[in-house]
């Protein structure tokens, strides 16, 4: 995500596209990058970024909730923000050994994923 230069691409609207779908994740407002991106890729161009985001989101969602083990660095990570929210009480945790994992963790769950975390 932002790690590239969208116009290197050479996709029509990557700017654009990019933005939409970084916003989207991060769950930040989307009005005038909605229109960015309508006046860049069109309204269809724009309907299946909408989808795509949408569908991304959705497959991740599915794949924690059937279990799929984490890696070791976001399992260390999460120690703190696991406990918290009582995750080991699922059963999908069975899928993860943690026993390996050493470390303190985050107060807050968006530095597991390079977010502020004030």
């Amino acid at each position: 995500m932002g790690d590239g230069d969208p116009a290197a691409s050479e996709v029509a609207g990557g700017a654009e596209l990019l933005a939409f779908a970084e916003a989207a994740v991060k769950r930040e407002p989307l009005d005038g990058l909605r229109a960015e991106l309508i006046d860049a890729v069109g309204m269809e161009g724009a309907g299946q970024a909408a989808a795509t985001v949408a569908a991304f989101s959705g497959l991740v969602r599915v794949a924690d909730g059937t279990g799929i083990p984490i890696d070791d660095g976001l399992a260390s990570a999460s120690t703190e923000i696991r406990e918290q929210l009582d995750l080991h009480s699922f059963n999908g945790a069975a899928n993860t050994d943690l026993r390996s994992v050493v470390g303190g963790g985050s107060k807050h769950p968006n530095s597991l994923f390079g977010g502020a975390s004030g």
